[in-house]
């Protein structure tokens, strides 16, 4: 037996290295992969315009109530920061979080009189 004679070892390991390293390169190689194909370049058609559910669903919330779609906004920047998501949920975030803070700061601000006569004094 090769292995325990240290030269005849070395030997056989020095005249089968090509196969050792050819099977260890195959079985480096996950079932799938050996199956089928990775096709990193290709993308799915319409996924450009994903992004514009979440952002139209904000702004709707936004228009609502105006809390709401800032709690939102900052709520969609959280997420985009903690999970590592690309730059377009950032930017969704960010615009929902400033539809929300137009719609508060635009909004007509009722009067907090306790009898609620309406009328401004």
């Amino acid at each position: 037996m090769p292995y325990k004679d240290p030269n005849r070892k070395k030997e056989w390991e020095r005249l089968h290295r090509p196969q050792r390293l050819a099977r260890r390169r195959e079985l480096r190689t996950s079932p799938a992969e050996r199956i089928a194909p990775h096709h990193s370049g290709e993308e799915k058609a319409g996924t450009e315009f994903v992004y514009f559910i979440p952002l139209i669903a904000g702004g709707m919330l936004a228009a609502y109530n105006p809390k709401l779609g800032m709690g939102a906004g900052v709520l969609t920047i959280a997420v985009a920061a903690g999970w590592k998501k690309n730059w377009a949920w950032w930017v969704v975030g960010s615009v929902v979080l400033l539809i929300g803070l137009l719609f508060y700061f635009t909004q007509d601000k009722k009067s907090d009189d306790s009898l609620g006569s309406g009328e401004h004094v």
